[in-house]
């Protein structure tokens, strides 16, 4: 999410919790700073579901005035580790995100939590029957216009209720005047297909 992009939350009055990538360099390593330090907030849970034993570590701390500065709103860094055991094979995972308000560890592990559920269910969809992962088309715009029109199709059907995302395709893709019907009828849902965290919130403000 770029920078503009959270001045627009802010601006509407809404909140966010973003993820922050390893080439936001000087944002990634000022929070990796952080965590030699003391945190404001901790939580921790251990979860173990169908032989798969995980470990979710939570550390909350707040941030300079330096990056809120840059980062409109920002005032904590949030510091998720996933540590997790599967048929004998461990694996471990980092991930860091700041957040516009002042929240407790254990919020934060609930909410980025079910955010990561629901997007790896959107993925693993766009992966593997949309192909998306599989696209050649990687320059420019393209990409992230495309994703939005895949996410755009999604919304239609789920909002139809149509069995099967592979199965509806099929219906579909060779009725040309069914599929018109399809978008003129869920023209709300088209637009809101592609917007996901702070800028649907910000839609649903602004009506």
């Amino acid at each position: 999410m770029s920078k503009k992009t959270v001045e627009v939350i802010i601006e509407s009055e809404n909140h966010y919790v973003i993820g922050v990538k390893k080439n936001q360099l000087k944002l990634y390593q000022h929070i990796e700073g952080l965590t030699k330090q003391k945190p404001v907030g901790w939580f921790s849970e251990i979860e173990l579901n169908k032989g798969r034993l995980e470990r979710r570590e939570v550390k909350v701390f707040n941030l300079s005035e330096d990056i809120s500065a840059v980062w409109s709103g920002a005032k904590q860094a949030v510091w998720v580790e996933r540590n997790v055991k599967k048929k004998g094979k461990p694996s471990r995972e980092n991930a860091y995100f700041i957040s516009s308000f002042e929240g407790f560890a254990q919020l934060y592990c609930y909410g980025i939590r079910s955010h990561w559920s629901i997007e790896n269910s959107l993925h693993w969809v766009k992966d593997v029957t949309l192909k998306e992962d599989a696209s050649k088309i990687r320059s420019g715009n393209a990409p992230s216009n495309l994703s939005t029109l895949r996410n755009c199709a999604l919304n239609i059907f789920r909002k139809n209720k149509m069995e099967g995302i592979a199965k509806s395709i099929r219906l579909v893709s060779n009725d040309i005047e069914r599929l018109c019907q399809l978008i003129i009828q869920n023209a709300t849902a088209l637009l809101l297909g592609g917007v996901r965290g702070g800028f649907l919130r910000m839609t649903e403000h602004l009506k």
